[in-house]
C-alpha cells in the first residue's frame, strides 16, 4: 500500500492544478460511476436467464455486492484516512471497470459461465461502489468547511440519481441491449471515476503521523487541499481540559463512544425507513393491482402492474434526488444563519417520512372505487417518502463531521453506513410478516397463496413504522435539548 501511495504521490507532480471547485464538479462523475450498484435490478433478470441461473444464485449475486459494499466502506475508509482519496478512488476505477467487464464476458458465455466469477464480480462492483464514492464525500466536506451540507448534496444526489440515469441510457439509448449496457458501463466507469483521480487530491495523515499524538487537536481544513483560512483551531488546553470532546478523540475512542453508537442507532432507523418502502412498494402495488383486478373486477382499461411499479420507481428517484440537492442548503442555512443544530433536519426528514408512512395506513378499499384512485394517493406516498429518505440521509454524513475528529472521518462514516443493513433488516421483516400473514387466498393461476386485501395488505406494517417515526423523532429531540441545555450527552 506505502509503494502504491509512494508512486502516486509521483504521478501528481505531472497532473494539472485542482482546487476546491474542481474537487466538487469531479465527485460528480464518481458518484454516478459508483451509484451503478443500484441499476443491478436493470441486467439481473436477463443475466440470469442467459446465464441459467436459478433464485437462490441470482440471490447469492445480490448477497455477494452487499458484502463488497460493506467491506469497500470499512477499507476504503481506513485507506482514505490514512493515505489521502486517490487511493480508495483508484481501486474504485478498477475494480468497478473489472466487475462489470467480467459480468459482461460471462454474460456472453450464458450456461457456460462461471458462478464463482460472477459472485466476484459483484463483490468488486460492491467495493468500488462505496470506496470511491466515501472519498469523495470526504474531499467536499473538507473543502468546503463551511458549507459542507451543501458540497455534500451534489455529491449524494448524483450518487442517488445514477440509477435512473444508466436505466434511461440501456432502455432508449441501447435498445435494452443487456450485452452492450454492461460493456458501456465497464468503459464508462471507469472513464469517469478516472476523472476523480486527477481532481480530486486530498492527502491523509500518513505522511505527518510520527508527528501525530492523542492529545493532538487539529483544524478540519488542514486536512484539505487549497482551503482557507475560514475557521479558528482549538488548542491543546481545551483538549486537556475536556478529554471527552469528540473532535479530538482518536478512531478507537470514537468507535466505543456512546454519542456515536446512538447517532448508529438513529441512522439505522431512517434508512430503515426509506429502503423498506423502496423495496417494498412492488408488493404493495401488487396487493392494490390484485384487489382491484380480482375483487372489484376492473381489469379493462387499467394501467399494468409493470408501468405502474416504472412509475413510482421514478418517482422515488427524482423525490430523493431532490430531497437530497435541498437538504445541503437547509441545513448549513440552520447552522450558520440561524445558529441551530443540523439535527432539526432530520426532524424536518422525519415527519414529512410519518406523512407518508401515514398515508399507507389508509385503507384505499374503502376510499378509493378504482386503481386510478388509489394509485394516485400511492403516488403521493411515493414521492413523500423519497423525498423524506433523501432529505434526512444527506445531512447524515455532515452531522459526522460536525460531531467527531476528521482525521478518521472516512472510516467512521462506513462504518456509521453499516447500519443500514441492521435497519432494513428489521422493517422488511415486518413487512414480510404481515404481507405473507395477510397471503390467505388461494390463486389457482400461480398456484400459491396471495394476498387479496388490498391495503389491508401491509397497513399494519405502516402502523408500526409510523409509530417508530415518531420514537426516532423523540431520539433527535432528546439529543437536541442536551445539547442547548449543555447536560452531559444522552447514553444509550
Amino acid at each position: 500500500m506505502y509503494i502504491i501511495h509512494r508512486g502516486i504521490k509521483k504521478v501528481n507532480e505531472f497532473l494539472p492544478v485542482t482546487n476546491h471547485w474542481l474537487i466538487l464538479f469531479a465527485s460528480i462523475p464518481v458518484a454516478l460511476s459508483t451509484g451503478t450498484i443500484f441499476v443491478y435490478s436493470v441486467y439481473s433478470t436477463e443475466l440470469a436467464q442467459r446465464c441459467q441461473l436459478d433464485a437462490s444464485q441470482t440471490g447469492s449475486l445480490n448477497i455477494s455486492a452487499t458484502i463488497g459494499t460493506a467491506f469497500g466502506g470499512l477499507l476504503g475508509g481506513l485507506i482514505t484516512d490514512t493515505y489521502g482519496t486517490q487511493l480508495p478512488i483508484l481501486v474504485s476505477c478498477v475494480s468497478i471497470s473489472l466487475g462489470y467487464k467480467w459480468l459482461y464476458d460471462s454474460y456472453r458465455s450464458g450456461p457456460n459461465s462461471n458462478m464463482v466469477l460472477l459472485l466476484f464480480s459483484m463483490f468488486l462492483v460492491g467495493v468500488g461502489s462505496v470506496s470511491g464514492y466515501f472519498s469523495a464525500i470526504k474531499a467536499v466536506t473538507l473543502n468546503f468547511p463551511n458549507y459542507k451540507s451543501s458540497a455534500q448534496s451534489v455529491t449524494i444526489a448524483s450518487f442517488a440519481i445514477s440509477s435512473l440515469l444508466f436505466s434511461f441510457i440501456s432502455s432508449r439509448v441501447l435498445k435494452g441491449d443487456i450485452g452492450a449496457f454492461l460493456y458501456f458501463m465497464h468503459v464508462a466507469c471507469g472513464l469517469l471515476i478516472m476523472l476523480g483521480f486527477l481532481f480530486i487530491r486530498v492527502d491523509g495523515h500518513f505522511d505527518d503521523k510520527k508527528q501525530y499524538h492523542e492529545g493532538q487537536v487539529e483544524c478540519d481544513e488542514m486536512t484539505g487541499l487549497l482551503i482557507s483560512n475560514q475557521s479558528e483551531c482549538e488548542d491543546n488546553s481545551d483538549y486537556l481540559e475536556d478529554n471527552k470532546d469528540l473532535k479530538s478523540m482518536s478512531l478507537k475512542k470514537s468507535l466505543v463512544h456512546p454519542i456515536f453508537w446512538y447517532h448508529y442507532f438513529i441512522l439505522s432507523l431512517i434508512q430503515g425507513f426509506g429502503q423498506m418502502y423502496i423495496y417494498s412498494i412492488g408488493f404493495i402495488l401488487k396487493a392494490i393491482h390484485y384487489y382491484y383486478d380480482n375483487e372489484v373486477s376492473q381489469k379493462s382499461g387499467t394501467s399494468s402492474l409493470q408501468s405502474h411499479q416504472a412509475l413510482h420507481v421514478s418517482l422515488i428517484a427524482i423525490s430523493s434526488f431532490i430531497g437530497r440537492l435541498s437538504s445541503g442548503p437547509q441545513s448549513d442555512f440552520l447552522v450558520r444563519k440561524l445558529h441551530c443544530q443540523r439535527h432539526w433536519i432530520l426532524i424536518l426528514g422525519l415527519s414529512l417520512m410519518f406523512a407518508g408512512h401515514s398515508i399507507n395506513c389508509i385503507d384505499l378499499t374503502y376510499l378509493c372505487s378504482d386503481l386510478r384512485r388509489a394509485n394516485k394517493i400511492l403516488s403521493l406516498a411515493s414521492c413523500i417518502i423519497g423525498y423524506a429518505y433523501g432529505f434526512s440521509f444527506t445531512c447524515y454524513p455532515a452531522i459526522i463531521s460536525d460531531l467527531f475528529n476528521m482525521r478518521n472521518y472516512s472510516f467512521l462514516w462506513g462504518t456509521m453506513y453499516t447500519s443500514t443493513t441492521f435497519g432494513l433488516a428489521l422493517m422488511t421483516t415486518i413487512f414480510g410478516y404481515y404481507y405473507d400473514l395477510n397471503s390467505t387466498e388461494w390463486d389457482h393461476h400461480v398456484e400459491k397463496y396471495v394476498c387479496d386485501k388490498g391495503s389491508g395488505c401491509y397497513k399494519s406494517t405502516f402502523q408500526i413504522t409510523s409509530g417508530l417515526c415518531v420514537f426516532t423523532a423523540i431520539l433527535v429531540l432528546g439529543y437536541i435539548y442536551t445539547k442547548r441545555s449543555n447536560k452531559p450527552p444522552i447514553t444509550l
